[in-house]
């Protein structure tokens, strides 16, 4: 009964004095304190500060996710989930599990904020939960889930319906013995192809319904016809061109060197389609200076050849035949090319960088060869040189919490977002790995040319290859090895009186309607809003979601992916609350925090966010709550959490930046929360900490992860610290010798040269195994690279961890969770009164 995993009694309640628990878990009586007048602080929406605090929560009876993980795992996993149920919210993002597609999509390709939706706009409003969904279609499956079925339909492609162009789906009627279908999404009744009829048993099921997995699963891949290809001609499969910056910048840090040695390691991995025995996938190698150097590779020549193109200001492509090719094919002229480069520029002092110009060069050779692909850009240096494209230095820290803020994440110039709609219409994608040898290369503008490509920056300040050469490479090796779409479109259709009506993620938009790509990955997840225009159908019935992904794979087969998803419709606000998904909600909280922060200063977002988590706990208080004393706060079961990950997010280093942050780093975190699928933003709101010193040597497993504040940690444990971007070592004071000894392979905490580690020191004993084998797993659970980092207890770098420690206040006047408990418990029961 109820949302999985509901204990019994008043959900979402916490009963008797301050820390003590009783039966009815999740509510809290007694006046549990104020917001105190300290660091932390917080004024009400009105302004107001709070009273000194009477009494004290204790941290043990607030709600936590540890606890609501594992009643999660507790229900599925190692279990399997069915999709087809009603009411009921899928697992966890992080819960593993198996799930079987029975009509609905997996909850791992779209996740609703809502899987009770309120059947008019008047109740979602009251609710003040948003209506959405996060959409990662090319995600991931587990090997022990099916893949998805390829139909093809033949010359006729696949069917839809005349009146709102949606894809046939197990949602759908048949009626008029099979000659018609009725589509779920706008109640339109279409006549079915005569080469697609079937007759309908007694249940009005088709007969042929189980040789049909267009009519079966929730998720399915058609093969598209001609029609749906650009000028009605099939496409060629993609090319991945690697532009590498050949500067003095790039030569002393020593990415060119590594990229010498290393690429043709990672050309082993191109990406081939399900079923294909090789890659079609072609490559092409250029480098830039203040000119642009092209590489003819053709498998013919007895060794390759270079053409410069030196007018940078009308760029253009001086071979077609031989700059993109087949790798094993060309392998010996590629190596002979990777090999000579350092001997190339070795003695360069040339400081210019022609980035700009060199990626329109890499955008018609794709444009010249009449196919789609992706242009890995290797940059050292901001260009600043009198060239299309050039950028100053525009970093301004003071301007960080002010109305000025919001300037430094704007492009420098439209030079970069104008040649990023170029590379969307033109299918291609741009990945770029900034190895930063300055404090500052203007993130926010190199942004504006990757990010509405569906690419992404790999971003690496003060990069050397001794230090960050081994994390850009595996890094490089996924990007390059992934799943990717390209020359996609996305369309989200919903049910008559819902409509999609705004979407956030690395993606480019000339509609309301068309969500462009030049390319999108494995990893990338598009989160969107959903709107009313009508009232919904009565109590129990569905309202449906259709997301279909037009793309070129890696194969060059042109491919419509279509997701397909129903949810509840229900006149109860309770019904609304106990299906809430509250990662979801939060994803797509990050995002519009994210996104405001280019035009609404800091104060302005975290206002917003505040007053709308209280009239959300206050709408249930009053709405869905039992009588009780006003002294009493009551949380809804599903979004008990919400006080928690609110306090994260309006402390995180996207939104809320440290004194000693960076423009480009705060730029970089904003451009990567705006692409994470829900199990990237669960862990970057409440980070992993698992205590390293219980591990016992001879056991495999991840020691049971600890709450994420510093009173947690005790002065003789070792823990380890990860939110999928950074993961950190934390050594307490008293840490044990024979530890430290096992290892680092010396004898004292003194010994450790925390501000040069670079990886752990490979040591044959059980110790050293066992915590390289945790991290090892840690790493293989996010889709990057995490940097690592030691941290000793008392040191000067001990503020790295500490602000990733959400439930503490931060040392900028953050609040922790406590004293924004309390608050919002101030709040709701101001507003109740």
């Amino acid at each position: 009964q109820g949302h999985p995993g509901q204990m019994q009694g008043q959900p979402g309640q916490m009963q008797g004095h301050p820390g003590q628990m009783q039966g009815q878990p999740g509510q809290m009586q007694g006046h549990p304190g104020q917001m105190q007048g300290q660091p932390g602080q917080m004024a009400g929406p009105g302004g107001a500060q709070p009273q000194q605090p009477q009494q004290r929560l204790s941290p043990e009876s607030t709600p936590h996710p540890l606890a609501v993980w594992q009643a999660d795992a507790d229900l599925y996993s190692g279990k399997t989930f069915y999709t087809n149920q009603t009411s009921v919210s899928p697992p966890l993002p992080i819960t593993s599990c198996n799930i079987v597609d029975q009509g609905n999509c997996s909850s791992r390709f779209v996740r609703s904020t809502l899987y009770n939706v309120p059947n008019t706009q008047e109740t979602l409003h009251q609710s003040n939960i948003p209506l959405g969904l996060c959409v990662q279609p090319l995600a991931k499956v587990p090997e022990r889930e099916n893949t998805l079925f390829v139909v093809n339909n033949g010359e006729t492609g696949p069917v839809r319906c005349r009146r709102c162009k949606g894809y046939i789906n197990p949602h759908a009627s048949f009626v008029d013995g099979g000659r018609k279908f009725v589509c779920n999404l706008c109640n339109f009744a279409n006549d079915v192809p005569d080469n697609y009829q079937c007759q309908l048993d007694q249940h009005g099921r088709r007969l042929d319904v189980n040789e049909r997995p267009e009519l079966s699963y929730g998720s399915i891949e058609f093969l598209a016809t001609a029609d749906y290809c650009k000028d009605n001609k099939w496409p060629e499969p993609p090319a991945y061109i690697f532009l590498i910056e050949a500067t003095y910048q790039s030569i002393s840090c020593g990415l060119l060197n590594l990229l010498s040695r290393m690429l043709r390691l990672v050309l082993d991995e191109l990406p081939k389609d399900n079923g294909e025995e090789k890659s079609k996938v072609r490559i092409g190698i250029a480098t830039f200076d203040k000119n642009v150097h092209f590489f003819n590779l053709k498998a013919t020549l007895a060794q390759p050849q270079m053409m410069i193109v030196s007018d940078v200001a009308d760029v253009f492509v001086p071979l077609l035949d031989g700059f993109l090719v087949d790798v094993e094919e060309s392998s010996a002229l590629i190596e002979a090319v990777l090999q000579e480069l350092p001997t190339l520029y070795g003695e360069t002092r040339e400081t210019t960088s022609c980035l700009g110009p060199a990626v329109q060069a890499g955008l018609e050779a794709l444009k010249a060869a009449g196919c789609p692909g992706k242009l890995f850009v290797f940059s050292s240096s901001m260009p600043k040189a009198d060239i299309p494209g050039s950028l100053k230095n525009r970093e301004d820290r003071a301007l960080f919490r002010t109305d000025k803020e919001k300037n430094l994440y704007t492009p420098q110039n439209q030079f970069y977002p104008q040649l990023a709609a170029e590379c969307v219409k033109h299918g291609a994608c741009v990945e770029m790995f900034c190895c930063s040898t300055s404090s500052y290369v203007d993130i926010p503008t190199m942004s504006s040319l990757v990010t509405p490509t569906g690419g992404e920056i790999h971003f690496y300040p003060s990069f050397t290859m001794q230090s960050e050469g081994e994390r850009m490479l595996k890094d490089l090796a996924h990007s390059v090895n992934r799943q990717t779409g390209f020359d996609a479109v996305m369309r989200v259709r919903c049910s008559t009186g819902l409509r999609a009506t705004d979407f956030w993620g690395n993606l480019h938009m000339t509609n309301t309607t068309d969500v462009l790509l030049g390319g999108i990955d494995c990893d990338k997840a598009i989160t969107v809003e959903v709107k009313y225009d009508d009232k919904l159908g009565e109590e129990g019935s569905n309202a449906y979601y259709q997301v279909a992904l037009l793309y070129t794979s890696v194969g060059g087969q042109r491919r419509l992916r279509v997701h397909n998803l129903a949810v509840t419709c229900t006149k109860q606000l309770p019904e609304v609350y106990r299906c809430a998904d509250m990662d979801t909600i939060m994803n797509m909280f990050l995002k519009k925090a994210v996104r405001k922060l280019s035009d609404t200063p800091y104060k302005g977002i975290r206002g917003h966010l505040l007053e709308q988590s209280i009239a959300l706990l206050t709408c249930y208080r009053k709405e869905c709550s039992e009588p009780a004393s006003g002294a009493r706060l009551i949380l809804p079961e599903a979004l008990k959490l919400l006080p928690l990950y609110v306090c994260s997010l309006i402390k995180s280093e996207a939104i809320c930046a440290q004194s000693d942050t960076r423009i480009d780093d705060k730029a970089w975190l904003m451009q990567q929360v705006l692409s994470m699928p829900v199990y990237s933003s669960v862990p970057y709101l409440y980070p992993t900490v698992l205590p390293v010193h219980t591990a016992k040597p001879d056991e495999n497993t991840l020691p049971a992860p600890t709450r994420c504040y510093y009173d947690m940690l005790t002065q003789d444990g070792i823990y380890v610290l990860e939110n999928g971007f950074v993961l950190i070592l934390w050594l307490g004071r008293h840490t044990h010798p024979a530890w430290v000894k096992d290892v680092f392979g010396v004898h004292s905490l003194a010994e450790i040269d925390t501000e040069k580690f670079i990886k752990l020191p490979l040591i044959d004993n059980a110790t050293s195994a066992r915590l390289r084998g945790i991290i090892s797993k840690l790493m293989a659970r996010r889709t990057r690279c995490m940097k690592v980092l030691v941290v000793l207890q008392g040191s000067q770098r001990e503020n790295l961890l500490r602000r990733h420690l959400c439930e503490d206040s931060s040392g900028d006047g953050g609040p922790s969770y406590m004293d924004l408990l309390c608050h919002m418990h101030k709040e709701i029961r101001g507003n109740l009164s």
